[in-house]
């Protein structure tokens, strides 16, 4: 006969796969009732601010859409990255729910997984409306300036390169939230806003475009697979395919640092 109080949580828990389900669902709810998720979707209405009309000599109503599409791009794409990054854990740990999950017949990897399927899917649809929000206002604002049906295929590649940027960049902050328990906002800051600094500038001074910067394997990527008829980039030595297997390996290696350190972490 079977003792069942030498039975572990786990052998009474429901099948892995409704297990993951039953967690995203709860984290899904927490986005949609979260003013957070709102807030990341306005700011994307800032970069529209700063449109304005450039006169340069011999061009008339010269239109600069570098400087919105720059601070989407290296400002707001990032910030977005690193709030529901960092935030994915470590909201649960300030707000004492982390216990609640831990008390479930769950394992702590699957808290993290799970929580990474919740930001991505959070977060390649922010990322996704912010676009068409900017794309919509160059339009709006700039009537001429793009052909709204002629340039889809430069949205549909805008949506692909900020869903990989944001996949990158939200799963290193994953794993520093998990990581740390303060200052996780600062880390992620550092990282965001000097990775591609000390990347490109620092180890890249002699060799050009720098294979260093994260950031630089994401453009590259998107110049030859997304936007490749819009913009055109490379790496010194370094082929497409490369590129595609450092993001993969970034995503995956973060995506395991962050659920091994969850597992030797002491919540109080």
């Amino acid at each position: 006969m079977v003792n069942k109080q030498n039975n572990t949580k786990y052998e009474y828990s429901p099948p892995l796969f409704s297990r993951g389900i039953f967690l995203i669902q709860i984290f899904l709810n927490k986005y949609v009732y979260d003013k957070k998720t709102y807030i990341l979707i306005l700011i994307s209405v800032l970069p529209l601010l700063t449109i304005g009309n450039i006169h340069q000599p011999g061009i008339e109503d010269y239109v600069d859409l570098i400087g919105p599409i720059s601070i989407f791009t290296f400002i707001i794409m990032p910030l977005i990255s690193l709030i529901l990054g960092v935030t994915a854990i470590s909201d649960e740990k300030e707000n004492k729910t982390i216990s609640q999950l831990l008390a479930r017949p769950v394992r702590r990897e699957e808290i993290v997984i799970s929580k990474w399927i919740t930001i991505m899917i959070i977060g390649l649809i922010i990322t996704t409306i912010n676009s068409t929000i900017l794309y919509l206002g160059f339009y709006i604002l700039l009537p001429g300036s793009i052909s709204l049906l002629g340039n889809l295929s430069v949205l549909l590649g805008t949506w692909m390169y900020l869903g990989l940027w944001f996949g990158v960049y939200a799963t290193i902050f994953l794993f520093v939230g998990v990581f740390l328990d303060k200052n996780a906002i600062g880390l992620g800051l550092a990282i965001a806003y000097f990775e591609a600094f000390f990347g490109q500038f620092i180890f890249g001074a002699f060799s050009g475009n720098s294979p260093f910067s994260v950031a630089n394997h994401i453009y590259y990527i998107a110049s030859e697979f997304f936007l490749s008829d819009y913009i055109s980039f490379n790496i010194a030595k370094f082929e497409p395919i490369s590129s595609v297997l450092v993001c993969i390996g970034l995503v995956f290696g973060f995506l395991f640092l962050a659920a091994f350190t969850m597992r030797r972490k002491d919540f109080p």
